[in-house]
């Protein structure tokens, strides 16, 4: 066992819920009495099983009912590796069909989230299939870090997609990344700017203030709608003072036992969190 694992745990419970649908649930209470919806994540990529991949299914499943019961402003985000898209692009396919549906049902929305550019091609196959099936409810996160997302785009638009635009969390290198931040952010601004003149709905998903700016004035220029995304425990300053401007505000609430890689993802995102696991090194 690694011996930092319990101390990046006391650093990752920022970012996460807990380890339980209970928590998940407390945390979306949590965010709905600040003025956001939340987007709830179970925890868990690169399943390769068919039972490990149904429980996540199940967990979804049971996720999506108690939303319901509650009342809560919250919806599901799930990850194609979770639901079966190692074992079939038709195993995740018909995954997703049956959370799209339930979701439907109950006027909620499914989230599918992006993961590395090796599943990008099965991703995008499946959320068109779900789109031409009438799932308008359904919406897709796209990574600005990638070259290939303004072609991937390109196919999308003329689908009225509902798409999350995101910056990026798995590092790719050139050529099918780009080599620097400077670089993402201009090429997250290039992709907004396609999404509003097309009129498709973003979700403006990071937490770099200029590109929220820039976001809310090509929405509002062409009469898109839009809402912003964040994670939990990060910039609530930002989020506070979208809430406050009367804005549509998501949190996107991670929780489960697979906790120890999405957190070593937000380290290797934000140096700050590193900074927050060195002072509980020492206690801080």
């Amino acid at each position: 066992m690694n011996p930092l694992r319990p101390l990046l745990y006391r650093v990752a419970k920022r970012w996460i819920a807990g380890s339980s649908r209970v928590d998940a649930i407390k945390a979306a209470k949590e965010a709905n009495a600040k003025g956001m919806a939340a987007l709830l994540n179970y925890l868990g990529e690169g399943l390769r099983e068919a039972r490990s991949i149904d429980e996540a299914l199940s967990e979804y499943e049971g996720l999506q009912r108690a939303i319901a019961e509650l009342g809560l402003r919250a919806h599901i985000s799930v990850k194609p590796t979770q639901l079966g898209l190692l074992l079939s692009e038709q195993a995740l396919l018909l995954r997703l069909e049956r959370l799209a549906e339930a979701a439907r049902q109950r006027g909620q929305l499914l989230w599918i989230d992006m993961e590395q550019g090796q599943y990008v091609d099965g991703t995008l196959r499946a959320y068109s299939s779900l789109l031409e099936k009438g799932f308008t409810n359904v919406g897709l996160a796209l990574q600005a870090n990638l070259r290939r997302t303004e072609k991937d785009l390109g196919g999308l638009l003329d689908k009225r997609p509902r798409i999350r635009l995101v910056k990026g969390a798995y590092p790719t290198p050139p050529p099918e990344g780009f080599s620097s931040r400077a670089e993402v952010a201009r090429n997250y601004e290039r992709l907004m700017e396609l999404l509003f003149e097309a009129r498709a709905f973003v979700a403006i998903a990071t937490h770099d203030a200029r590109l929220v700016l820039r976001g809310i004035e090509l929405a509002q220029r062409n009469g898109a709608e839009f809402e912003l995304q964040f994670l939990r425990g990060i910039r609530e300053d930002l989020k506070a003072w979208a809430v406050r401007q009367g804005y549509i505000v998501a949190e996107y609430i991670p929780y489960g036992q697979s906790w120890y890689e999405y957190s070593m993802r937000r380290l290797r995102e934000n140096r700050k969190n590193i900074w927050l696991l060195i002072r509980s090194l020492f206690g801080g």
